[in-house]
């Protein structure tokens, strides 16, 4: 007795599957195999490298002149070198290495790096079309350290690539110190805040006694770097760029704006109080508030007026702030202002100073 056709079909399509199956699980059990054999053979390398590595230094340390040992350590990384996963492998090692080493050995590194060949493969990272093998080029050469390379890397720090910017950015401070900052004259992009953090971390490594000039970058016609710019005097307390700062308040970018406010209010400079009270109906709104934060350090009796003018503000942040610094300048003057009023906002702020903060 013939099976209908629609069960020769299914009992068809289970004896595929089950098939399909069988052949999946056999290329997965073949798979974890040749994972774990490649695992095992990449830690075997790695321990090899690891032990030819300090092996050369200290060899390298107790001569004057290359060993036999050392000469064949050499060879050996050399010949390892035409392999693409081993290079992988000596360049993870030596730059896992650097890291954990110091004083001489540092250096001895960085030769040795350059006398095995491997800063001709990081030149070759840097030709990729390849974003991420361009950064892992500039990466290898800054962590080594090769300052000879500082023409290469130039030409990518307006890279279309924010990966491949940082690195670049990330090489002249690393290498160069205060020097390298003058990759900013040339900087058409913007920097991110990451990128700035990143920058500002190396910055405060630099040993250095050396005074940055800055004034060229305050008023550079980058408004990115004139941000982070601001965000360096600010860092190094470098009040003697009051007068440029103060410039800043009337740029044409908003951001420039608030954060020379921001700069200012941390120095508490009452000259800038003066300058941005004049022109205060023209402020947005986060200028405004960024005011009154500089009002809160800034403000005497003299401005008891002013805030006054704004304790009925319709934004709630102005309003609180107003009514604060009016407390904390002329007691005698808030002590007589109406206690309720039709704004619920005004007497909850006023409940909220006199009895969180007494009377």
């Amino acid at each position: 007795m013939k099976l209908p056709l629609i069960e020769n079909i299914i009992w068809t399509l289970v004896v595929l599957l089950s098939f399909v199956i069988v052949i999946l699980i056999f290329y997965l059990k073949v798979l974890r195999n040749d994972i774990r054999v490649k695992k095992s053979r990449n830690i075997k390398y790695t321990n090899i490298i690891e032990k030819l590595l300090i092996e050369f230094l200290y060899s390298e340390e107790e001569a004057t002149a290359l060993s036999k040992s050392q000469i064949r350590i050499i060879r050996h990384f050399k010949k390892g070198l035409s392999s693409k996963y081993k290079r992988k492998i000596i360049i993870k090692t030596f730059i896992k290495l650097t890291n954990e080493i110091s004083g001489n050995m540092i250096g001895i590194m960085r030769k040795l790096y350059d006398e095995i060949g491997l800063l001709k493969f990081a030149y070759k990272k840097l030709r990729s079309k390849k974003w991420h093998i361009v950064a892992l080029g500039i990466r290898d050469i800054r962590q080594f350290r090769v300052k000879k390379a500082q023409n290469h890397i130039t030409k990518y720090i307006n890279h279309p690539r924010e990966e491949v910017r940082r690195e670049a950015h990330l090489y002249f401070i690393e290498l160069f110190g205060y020097e390298g900052l003058n990759f900013l004259d040339d900087l058409e992009l913007p920097l991110s805040e990451w990128d700035q953090i990143q920058l500002l971390r190396k910055i405060e490594k630099i040993d250095n006694n050396e005074i940055l000039d800055i004034t060229k970058w305050l008023k550079s016609e980058n408004d990115y770097v004139v941000i982070f710019m601001l965000t360096i005097v600010k860092l190094y307390n470098r009040l003697e760029t009051k007068e440029i700062l103060l410039e800043k308040l009337t740029d044409e970018n908003l951001d420039v704006r608030l954060k020379a406010t921001e700069v200012l209010t941390h120095f508490e400079v009452a000259e800038a109080k003066e300058i941005l009270k004049n022109k205060f109906d023209t402020l947005t709104l986060k200028e405004k508030l960024a005011f009154f934060d500089l009002l809160e350090k800034t403000a005497t009796e003299n401005d008891s007026v002013f805030v006054i003018d704004h304790i009925s503000s319709t934004n709630f942040e102005i309003k609180h702030k107003s009514l604060r610094i009016l407390k904390a300048i002329n007691k005698n003057i808030y002590d007589k202002l109406e206690k309720t009023a039709d704004d619920d906002s005004y007497n909850k702020i006023i409940h909220f100073l006199d009895y969180s903060h007494g009377l």
